[in-house]
This record gives structure tokens, sequence and C-alpha cells, in this order.
């Protein structure tokens, strides 16, 4: 009896130990089916914020997008009615005018160029809100870029009666490393600004070199001092708020300091995108406005210089002269601009024939009567790029290039690449000058010459003897130079030194003949050098001058090439 009871209670005991184990099996089970309900509401509501994360972003981006092609739209036709303001302006200024007339038209252009300020400010401004401002550094020649503005500034100046100086400190680099464009915007924004809130004494620029980062790039200070009213305690301290902020897409409201503030507002952005800093100090009757940038120095001053005069042309009455004659086909549907690019054209002596529609000017095009055609980009039926499509695809079958030069009124990031990439070869905006419209005819309807001479004294002699004869001339003195033009552009003519050891002229030439077999176009090459090398040159050489070059050989020279 007593072993029964024993074992009664052993599964007892038992059966309380399983008891516990199947609670506590079921406590997990109940807390495993719980986590899981929790995170598929968990996935549900991620998924559901994902969605809707995707939905908002695709709608940021449809609206930028309507937003770039808004402010295309408005930059054409902003653009395209300055252009015949501008153009038919300058057109009548050269006409028999009595003085008041004169004064009246003259105050319309200045009135045109202030509008044309703040339109390229409006469009400054949204291209930074929109993220799609994109800087170009480059080296390039401090003084000499600015140059230009500042000389336009001081007929402002003067104007006044004020002074206008800029000083450079001697510790300063000649050439740097930047995006000049971006930097004469802001230095001349400031200046103009300057200019305006100042009736006595003057706009001084002071330039300075403030040291160097670890990462050795050297900061330049560029200071605008006035003697001008000055500015409010109360709009100073917003200003310096603004520019302490840091640059976001979604710019605050224009900063003013007594007008639209875009100029201001604009200027701060760029100065913050360029990775520098901006500021204000002002007291009664001196204001200063600085910015500090990093630029990186530039180490091959010898290259710069070669760059900046490489490429030679002459004075405006040799080109027309070269241009007389030629023929150009004109695509643009607006009447105004078309008669007056016409009248520039016909005024150079080019003969011109006009359409207004891309379909017309891709008939016109392949009928083979025209060496360049000027396409409107934006035109009703068939727009610019797409008739520059249907050209191309006609040259593809028939052989052939006729160059296609892009005028158009869009003014947004990245439309000079679509241009190029639809097949045209140049791009020139609105509102056209007569001086771009002369440069790109110049580039494209006359013959370009690449003269490869390290020796100054020949060197002159082929420039002044070439471009009296309507060449462009390129001048490379060393090896290296020489393929670089060569591989950057098509040449009609190529002269080469081939006596200078430097230059291996021989090796240079082979390698110019093996880069035409991916190019399909070969250029004649003629060289000269010491007489004693006549007898020696190869079979890829087309004609040879001995020392010293002279004007008689280099034109014997074209006879031959003419001949051919």
């Amino acid at each position: 009896m007593v072993a029964e009871i024993e074992r009664l209670q052993k599964q007892i005991k038992n059966l309380r130990e399983q008891l516990v184990k199947e609670k506590k099996t079921n406590q997990l089970l109940k807390k495993r089916a719980l986590q899981a309900i929790i995170g598929a509401n968990g996935a549900h509501r991620n998924q559901v914020n994902r969605n809707g994360c995707e939905l908002d972003l695709a709608r940021a981006e449809l609206s930028s997008r309507v937003k770039s092609v808004f402010l295309e739209n408005v930059s054409h036709e902003i653009r395209s009615s300055m252009n015949g303001i501008v153009g038919m302006t300058e057109l009548v200024l050269e006409t028999e005018l009595t003085e008041q007339q004169r004064q009246y038209l003259e105050m319309v252009g200045s009135s045109v160029d202030r509008l044309l300020v703040v339109v390229n400010e409006v469009l400054d401004f949204s291209r930074i809100e929109t993220g799609e401002l994109e800087l170009e550094p480059e080296d390039f020649n401090l003084r000499e870029s600015l140059d230009h503005d500042l000389y336009v500034l001081n007929l402002s100046a003067r104007k006044k009666n004020l002074e206008l100086v800029c000083t450079i400190e001697p510790d300063v680099p000649a050439h740097v490393h930047g995006d000049p464009v971006r930097l004469v915007q802001v230095v001349t924004n400031l200046v103009d600004n300057a200019i305006k809130f100042t009736t006595t004494g003057g706009v001084y620029i002071t330039i300075e070199n403030t040291g160097y980062d670890t990462d050795n790039n050297i900061f330049l200070q560029f200071s605008i001092r006035d003697t001008g009213c000055g500015i409010t305690p109360e709009k100073l301290d917003l200003i310096n708020h603004y520019f302490k902020e840091k640059v976001q897409r979604s710019v605050a409201l224009p900063l003013s300091v007594g007008t639209t503030g875009l100029g201001l507002t604009v200027t701060s952005q760029l100065v913050k995108l360029m990775g520098g800093e901006i500021g204000a100090e002002s007291a009664q009757g001196e204001t200063r406005f600085w910015f500090t940038l990093p630029f990186k120095e530039v180490a091959d001053l010898a290259g710069i210089e070669e760059k900046t005069n490489a490429t030679l042309e002459g004075i405006e009455e040799e080109v027309a002269y070269v241009l007389r004659g030629a023929r150009v086909l004109l695509a643009e549907d607006e009447y105004i601009n078309r008669v007056l690019i016409e009248t520039i054209l016909k005024q150079l002596g080019v003969e011109v024939t006009s359409v207004a529609s891309g379909r017309e000017a891709v008939a016109e095009a392949c009928s083979g009567a025209y060496q360049l055609v000027l396409m409107d980009v934006q035109m009703d039926d068939v727009d610019g790029m797409e008739a520059t499509r249907r050209i191309r695809k006609y040259e593809g079958k028939h052989d052939g290039h006729l160059p296609i030069i892009a005028l158009t009124a869009l003014a947004m990031s990245g439309d000079r690449e679509k241009c190029l990439q639809a097949g045209m070869d140049d791009y020139l905006p609105k509102p056209v000058q007569r001086n771009a419209l002369i440069s790109v005819l110049a580039q494209f309807l006359t013959s370009r010459v690449l003269v490869v001479d390290g020796d100054p004294a020949s060197q002159h002699v082929f420039v002044r003897t070439l471009v009296e004869k309507g060449w462009q001339v390129t001048l490379a003195e060393t090896n290296r130079s020489a393929m670089y033009e060569a591989s950057l552009s098509h040449f009609d003519l190529i002269l080469f030194d081939l006596s200078t050891p430097q230059l291996d002229g021989f090796e240079a030439v082979k390698i110019l003949r093996q880069l035409e077999k991916y190019s399909g176009q070969r250029t004649p090459i003629f060289g000269f050098g010491d007489a004693n090398i006549a007898g020696k040159l190869p079979q890829n050489i087309d004609g040879y001058m001995s020392r010293p070059v002279t004007k008689e050989k280099i034109l014997q020279q074209l006879e031959v090439l003419d001949a051919e």
C-alpha cells in the first residue's frame, strides 16, 4: 500500500513538472506569436511608409522637372524678346540719328542690360534652389578675368564721380584654379551694389592671400569697401545671419538690401557653393563686404600662357573679308530675330537663306547648297534638335558633314550638352551678340592651321602671313602640345618643324598619321627645317620648306595645297 502511494506521488510530481513545462512552452509560443503579429504590422507600416516616401520622392522629382521645363520656357520667351530689342537697338544706333534720339536709344539699351541682369539672377536663384547649378573650375588668370567687367563698372562709377580702385597684393598668385565665371559674378554683384549706394568718395577692392590649408588650397579674401550711406545695425545683423546659414536647395526668401535683393542672395549662395565664407561690416559712411574662397595654385604657368595664346584670330575686318560670299542657312521662327541675324550676316557679306521651320531647314540643309546652318532650337513643328538629327541621318547615308550651330534662348545647366548630343557643332545663346556670331562663323567657315614651331621669330612670320590669307592659326611649341591640339580638333593644314631635336618631328608626324585612322580624316602636313633633311622625308609628309621661313615660301606652299 505504501509502495502504491509512493508511485502515485511520483506520477503527480512528474505531471506537475510537465505542466510547468507546458505553461512555459505556451508562454513562449504566445510571445513568439505576438512578436510575429507585431512584426508583420510593423513591416506593413514600414512598407506603407516606404511607399509614401517613394511617392513623395517621385512627386518632388516631377515637380523639379516641371519647374525646369517652366524655367526653360520662361527663359526662352524673355531672351527671345530681349534679343530683338538689343539687336534692333544696336542696328538703329549705327544709323544717322539726332543727339536726342541717340540718347533715348542708349537709355533703352541700358534698361535692357539691367533687365538681362535680373533675368540671369532669377535663373541662377532657381538653379541653386533645385540643385542644378554646377561649377566649372579651370585654370585662369585672376587679373585678366576681372579686368573687363571692372572696366565696365568703372564707367558707371565715373558717371557718379566715384573712384573705383582694385588692389591685388603681391603675394596673390597670377594664375589659380577655380570657376572664373562665378567669381567674376560675385565680385561684380558686390561692386555694382556698392556703386549704387555710394554718392561721394569711391569703391575700393582689395584681394589678399590669407594662407593655405592642409590640402594645399590657397585662400584669397576679396574685400569691397565703399564710402556710401552704410547699413543699419538691424539690417546688418540680418545679412550676416543669412550669410552664416549653410547653402540649401530650398533657399530662403531673397535677402533685401534696398532693391529686390536677388543679387546679394545669389552672391551669398555662390560663395558657399564654392566652399567659401562671406560677411559684411558697416559703420556710418562706410560699408565693407568680404568673401574668402579656396583655390588651387597653378604650377604649369608656361602651359597656361601657351593655352591663353594658342589661338590667334585676325581682326574683325580680316575675318569679315574671309566670310564674304559664304552660304549660310538660317532657321528661325521668330520674325524679329530672323531679321536681326539676317541683317548682321548681310553686313558681313554672307549669302543667307532663311526658313521659319525645322521641316524646311532639313529640306534646305540636305540640298548641299550651304556651308553652315544657324538653327533655332525651339520651333513649333519640328524643333532644332530633331531637325539636326534628321540632317545627320541623311548625311550618314550620303557622306559629308554640315556645321550646325544652335541658336537658343535656353539658359539652363546642361543645355549645351543636349545640343551637342543632338549632333550640333556649337552653341550660341540668345541674345546673339555680333562678335560672338562673327567668332563662330570664322571658326567653322575659315580654314584652320596648326603651326608646330618653337622659334618666336618664325612663329611671327607664320601667324602674320596665314592670318592675312584668312587662316585661323593655332600655335604649339612642343611635341606634347601638338598632339593635344590635333586630338582636340580637326585642322585643314599642319606645319611641322622637323629639324628641332626636342620635337622629334618625324616620330610626332607618324603618331598624327596613326590618329587619323580613327578619325577617318587626313590632314596635309608640310614640314619645315634645315635644308639637309629635305631629301630624308618620309612618305607621310606632303611638302617641305627650308629655313629661314619667309612669307614667299609660305605662300608657295599654300599654292601647292590649293592645287591639290
